[in-house]
């Protein structure tokens, strides 16, 4: 059976799966199998509803499901080579399928793996909010918790170097067709585009590095990352975008010491045009269990959303404590600030004042058994920007709704996770 070392019962929260069945251990092979089964129930109240709704104070309602990043998991290792596989839930959309597939070869000059695995940038458990699929920080101060993406990594210590493949399947030199959509209204015209569509895109593998440093415990203590990627003018991150290359990149540390029962957690983290692949955001929240968000839309002349070039500065700091082996507590918060985005205007035409995102949390997990542990969650969110933005808070070209100071997206929402692992 293998075991995953946690300092306290709060930290264990966003762990893998802490138990495992071995199916065998022979010869210095093994081979396991392992699970976690989450779901959730709870309210959400969406507290500042567009005008013109006729909703005011709009309940979004009763919450209940299983999240999206439920898995099933197989581990293998013989000598110096190790495998795993892993299906389930897929955090970008709601159907299952294969979350993670790598080898990974140990040598005395470090480890080489290929597959797909977590991107090195991620946060692996600096923030306890479990909602939006466990990443409920995300854009709030934090960063996101789970990216699998396919990598080539090298490992050797600490120390993580990787390129990844953002886009899965469209590859760093394939070209890309697209039917055109007449003036960006949605509407399939038939017409298939030339030029900037058929063009083999001129996109680099992203490029990842971080270190992660551990106590004298086996805890985590310290990680430090960075991601940078060039985005070509054609695709495939924005296909329909024929303007000049971006530049897209982040910057992150998160610190978390412990004080016997106690522990601190603090992040912060910088970039720009990091939405491009996943790992910044500016998130909406209007009470639900997943998020939105109001990221980049270059899609014709609709100034629904950010754009491109936005700059995003976060930071989020947590504290947690265990009353008990049993029973603990995690309080937290974060702010974000979003600025530069190609639509973030007034409607005189100047720069805006930016878009301000605050988060604030409880979590109350109570570990029922070794295998089960309930955790109650009560979050607020609040999201405000200039109130002459051009930048909107919804998506529809026609919308009237500013997204601004008098009209900032606001909910609570109240929840018990139930989580389950072998």
């Amino acid at each position: 059976m293998k075991k995953v070392v946690a300092g306290s019962m709060v930290s264990a929260l966003l762990a893998l799966p802490s138990f495992g069945f071995e199916l065998y251990n022979n010869d210095n092979t093994k081979l396991d199998v392992y699970a976690s089964m989450r779901g959730y129930i709870g309210v959400g109240h969406n507290l500042s509803a567009p005008e013109g709704t006729g909703r005011p104070n709009a309940p979004t309602g009763y919450l209940m499901g299983l999240q999206n990043n439920s898995r099933f998991g197989i581990n293998f290792s013989t000598g110096d080579f190790r495998a795993q596989v892993e299906y389930g839930w897929i955090e970008e959309g709601t159907s299952a399928g294969w979350r993670l597939y790598y080898g990974a070869y140990k040598t005395s000059s470090g480890e080489f793996l290929f597959g797909r695995q977590n991107s090195p940038t991620t946060d692996p458990g600096f923030s306890s909010n479990w909602l939006n699929a466990d990443t409920g920080s995300l854009g709030f101060g934090g960063v996101a918790l789970a990216l699998r993406r396919i990598q080539v990594a090298y490992k050797i210590g600490g120390l993580n170097i990787a390129l990844l493949e953002d886009k899965a399947g469209t590859g760093v030199n394939t070209g890309v067709t697209q039917v055109e959509d007449k003036a960006g209204t949605g509407v399939n015209t038939g017409v298939t585009q030339d030029g900037a569509y058929h063009r083999a895109n001129a996109q680099m593998p992203r490029i990842a590095v971080s270190y992660t440093a551990k106590d004298a415990d086996g805890n985590l203590f310290l990680k430090v990352g960075a991601s940078y990627v060039r985005v070509s003018g054609y695709g495939p991150y924005y296909s329909n975008y024929s303007g000049p290359d971006l530049h897209a990149y982040h910057a992150w540390f998160g610190y978390k010491p412990r004080f016997g029962n106690a522990y601190i957690s603090f992040m912060a983290n910088a970039g720009k045009n990091g939405d491009l692949y996943g790992e910044q955001s500016t998130t909406i929240s209007t009470g639900a269990y997943t998020h939105g968000n109001i990221n980049g839309n270059i899609n014709g002349n609709i100034n629904t959303k950010i754009g491109y070039n936005a700059t995003r500065i976060g930071a989020h700091l947590e504290f947690g404590y265990d009353f008990s082996k049993q029973f603990g507590m995690a309080i937290g918060g974060g702010y974000q600030l979003t600025t530069g985005g190609s639509n973030q205007y007034k409607t005189t035409g100047e720069r805006d004042g930016g878009i301000n995102s605050f988060a604030a949390f409880i979590n109350l997990p109570y570990k029922v058994s070794q295998n089960l542990t309930l955790a109650p969650l009560v979050a607020y969110y609040s999201v405000a920007g200039d109130a002459d933005s051009n930048v909107r808070v919804a998506g529809d070209a026609d919308s009237n709704v500013r997204f601004g100071k008098e009209n900032k997206q606001s909910s609570v929402i109240g929840a018990v996770r139930i989580k389950w692992d072998f």
